[in-house]
């Protein structure tokens, strides 16, 4: 593979990050609205990558196995809300639409918690 290959490739994303991610914005969620969220309605986080996969939201679940990362509920509900439910967390802020994309090549990279996996 060519280095210019290489270097457009998108570096692999791990469960730290992801967790960082959802992390950070139930942080600036909290802040912006100024209390803790409702248990179920507006949280978005979670403790391992495990916890994560038996999420529900909305009455789906979160991430299904075989169902592309962009097409999973998680990565719906982030970027563009599911069916009668809008974007997630509930009011914003929101991810980036990058950031969203992380969260999905994750999925697709089978939910690796680090690089030895």
């Amino acid at each position: 593979m060519s280095t210019d290959a290489q270097t457009n490739e998108a570096a692999p994303v791990y469960w730290p990050r992801v967790k960082e991610l959802l992390d950070v914005i139930m942080e600036r969620w909290i802040e912006r609205h100024g209390r803790q969220p409702y248990p179920g309605i507006h949280e978005y986080w979670w403790e391992t990558p495990e916890e994560l996969a038996a999420s529900v939201l909305n009455g789906f679940p979160s991430i299904e196995p075989g169902v592309p990362g962009v097409d999973t509920h998680l990565v719906r509900s982030l970027r563009l809300g599911c069916g009668t439910f809008g974007r997630m967390p509930l009011r914003g802020p929101f991810l980036s639409r990058a950031e969203a994309a992380e969260v999905a090549a994750w999925i697709d990279a089978g939910m690796p918690k680090g690089p030895e996996d």
